[in-house]
């Protein structure tokens, strides 16, 4: 979990994901990926679900060492940043 669940309900995650996307913004990025175990929320905020193949390559570099892998039970979302 990013925010600790004694604090759930209060924006709080919602408030880091928004500060993420904004400094992706400034700095130019296009795109912004998740991988989740909470798609719902994500989803509130406008990412839509991918398929894994479309992340970027490096992203498999620490996927291959995972103890998961290759059965990731993880969920890939993204969103466009205009």
């Amino acid at each position: 979990h990013a925010v600790d669940e004694s604090f759930a309900g209060r924006g709080i995650g919602r408030q880091l994901v928004e500060a993420c996307l904004q400094e992706a913004r400034q700095i130019g990025l296009k795109k912004v990926f998740a991988l989740t175990y909470k798609d719902q929320f994500f989803a509130k905020l406008g990412f839509r679900l991918i398929e894994k193949s479309e992340l970027p390559h490096k992203i498999w570099g620490d996927c291959i060492k995972c103890a998961k892998f290759p059965d990731c039970d993880e969920i890939a979302m993204s969103i466009e940043l205009l």
